[in-house]
């Protein structure tokens, strides 16, 4: 059973059977690594996520953020646990030498950040936000503000976090009215209001840094009249010590439905005409700026959903295997057998333990590739994988959040009754994982993305980069074992494509609106194909595995690989089917569902 939280047999699978990390360690910048050395790194996390992060977080849940006199207070108990996440070096562990970091490489960060996403998602929160306000700082910043601020943040005595969201200014980014005001020392006045700012006030560092969106007065509206600032709770000197406030005002904190422990807050900027922020990133190109960091998010999103997911799956299965309930199927009497016995029990494991390891794969995967651009010497070989990256964000922010939600819904219905009380975690792993497919851009922003960007970015050349990949794990996979599991995924990607051929096009004509009505479905199309990819690639590299001498708990391992990518290519995969014929037929019914024919 493990830990709970995540397979690390599974996740050691992935890193260097399937992936083959070790590749990444002949490279200068991973070169201190190898095998041993990463597996202490993952042992160490597991540690602090087990000892530390977990055994906290039902408190978090309990006592939540407290907000009194303008102060969010952060459960007391986290303040422990985080302490020795900084001092282990935690905080920005891939990061090089010279900037405070150890050069871990990210794919191995992933792991990292999935154990401790399941021990304890508000906790966590503080700290992957922290690292994306530094990861601004470091591409775009000046020298002096990268001085200034990216040893604080990312040792972890500061914290960061993201301010775009206004009470006008959801997902329309363009129509943000907060305002900067030039004062003559090359400083702005900032004015304006923020809300749904995770992280934006706590007492768990000296000193918050924000990243924030605002509009120089006399700058254009919509997105490209907008520009990014940094805006730090409490100004720094120039010997990097602390003044004076900035005039940067918590006005509540929201009462959500989980994340209890994580300080989500609503904030006021230059009430009293006093808060400065500095220029990053330059005049207008704040979405530039911007959405560097929302996209590592994303993909961290997708991590946060998928552990969440992951815990609630190892949970189920533990209960399933303990919990005995009914006669064996097919008797109607004898003794009570555990309910994973019982078909249905045992088919919602299954589905749930594809889509766990599949999108964790994918996760990794995505990682790797994040690597390989940092380190590949080829401009070619780096807009492979940049390509990659690119096409797969949707998927893996979505992916892992929908899948991940899905996984602690069936471990709540699993658990019966038991589920839905407060005394067993799933209850509040539902919970807390359902705000991952609606914060970074909610899943439909990400279906937007692939439909509208991504399928034909650079012409079409990234999403075929992405597509070729999966035509070689085909290719790679057509043994006499998988040869139908193989024909299977191939039969379901070529239908795929050529309902894609066909939404470009209506993407971009008269039926436009009609086809972004079928965007989300699409996206679920291309998850269940990612997950079909990463399972059969994982199947041929278990059925390549020599049998003999092998230990009864490798073979037992490898067996259940072959397994469950047969069950989902064969179970679940063709299920897409019914959507992409529903998604051709394109039929154009909503479009006469006029607003009144929406009765209340």
């Amino acid at each position: 059973m493990g830990n709970k939280l995540i397979d690390m047999r599974d996740a050691g699978f992935i890193l260097f059977d399937q992936l083959k990390i070790n590749n990444l360690f002949q490279y200068e910048r991973y070169g201190d690594y190898s095998e041993e050395s990463v597996e202490m790194a993952l042992k160490a996390a597991e540690k602090l996520a087990v000892n530390e992060y977990y055994p906290v977080n039902g408190e978090g849940d309990r006592v939540g953020v407290v907000f009194a006199d303008g102060k969010a207070k952060v459960p007391e108990a986290y303040f422990s646990p985080y302490r020795k996440f900084c001092e282990g070096g935690w905080t920005a562990p891939s990061e090089s030498y010279d900037l405070g970091g150890q050069q871990l490489p990210i794919v191995v960060n992933f792991v990292t950040q999935m154990m401790f996403f399941a021990a304890n998602q508000s906790l966590m929160v503080y700290t992957c936000l922290t690292h994306s306000a530094g990861k601004v700082v470091e591409k775009f910043g000046t020298e002096e503000q990268k001085k200034k601020y990216l040893e604080p943040l990312w040792s972890g005595r500061w914290g960061g976090c993201m301010d775009l969201t206004e009470p006008g200014a959801g997902s329309d980014v363009g129509a943000i009215r907060a305002k900067a005001i030039p004062r003559d020392d090359g400083t702005f006045l900032i004015k304006g209001n923020k809300l749904f700012i995770s992280q934006g006030e706590s007492d768990l560092t000296e000193n918050l840094v924000h990243i924030l969106l605002a509009r120089i007065e006399g700058d254009p509206e919509g997105t490209k009249g907008l520009s990014c600032f940094i805006v730090p709770k409490i100004r720094v000197n120039d010997d990097g010590s602390l003044g004076e406030g900035n005039d940067v005002a918590c006005t509540g904190v929201e009462h959500k439905m989980g994340m209890k422990g994580s300080a989500t807050a609503s904030l006021a900027y230059g009430d009293n005409n006093d808060c400065v922020g500095e220029l990053i990133g330059g005049r207008g190109k704040g979405i530039v700026t911007m959405f560097h960091m929302m996209n590592e998010q994303r993909v961290v999103v997708g991590i946060e959903g998928l552990s969440m997911g992951s815990s609630a799956y190892l949970h189920a299965l533990g209960f399933a295997r303990e919990r005995k309930q009914g006669a064996a199927f097919g008797q109607k009497a004898g003794e009570q057998v555990p309910i994973i016995e019982h078909p249905d029990i045992r088919k919602n494991l299954l589905v749930t333990k594809s889509y766990v390891e599949g999108i964790r794969a994918l996760l990794l995967y995505t990682g790797y590739c994040m690597d390989m651009v940092e380190v590949s010497e080829s401009e070619e070989e780096r807009q492979k994988y940049g390509d990659l990256i690119e096409a797969l964000t949707p998927i893996c922010k979505a992916g892992g959040s929908d899948r991940g939600f899905d996984a602690c819904v069936a471990a709540v219905q699993i658990h019966g009754g038991y589920g839905y009380c407060q005394e067993y975690y799933v209850e509040q792993l539902l919970r807390d994982s359902k705000i991952t497919s609606i914060y970074e851009g909610t899943n439909g922003i990400q279906a937007n993305d692939l439909m509208g960007r991504k399928i034909s970015m650079r012409g079409g050349s990234a999403f075929e980069t992405l597509v070729n990949e999966m035509r070689k794990t085909i290719e790679a996979a057509k043994s006499d074992a998988l040869l139908p599991y193989a024909k299977e995924f191939e039969a379901c990607l070529e239908l795929a494509l050529g309902v894609t051929a066909k939404l470009r096009d209506e993407a971009k004509g008269e039926r436009a609106y009609l086809a972004y009505t079928w965007a989300s479905q699409y996206l679920n199309v291309f998850i269940d194909l990612a997950v079909a990819w990463m399972l059969l690639d994982q199947a041929a590299i278990a059925e390549g595995k020599p049998t003999a001498g092998l230990a009864e708990a490798d073979a037992t391992f490898y067996a259940a690989k072959v397994c469950t990518a047969k069950f989902f290519i064969k179970s679940v995969l063709p299920q897409i089917k019914g959507r992409l014929s529903a998604i051709e037929e394109n039929d154009d019914a909503i479009l006469a569902m006029t607003d009144a024919y929406f009765t209340d």
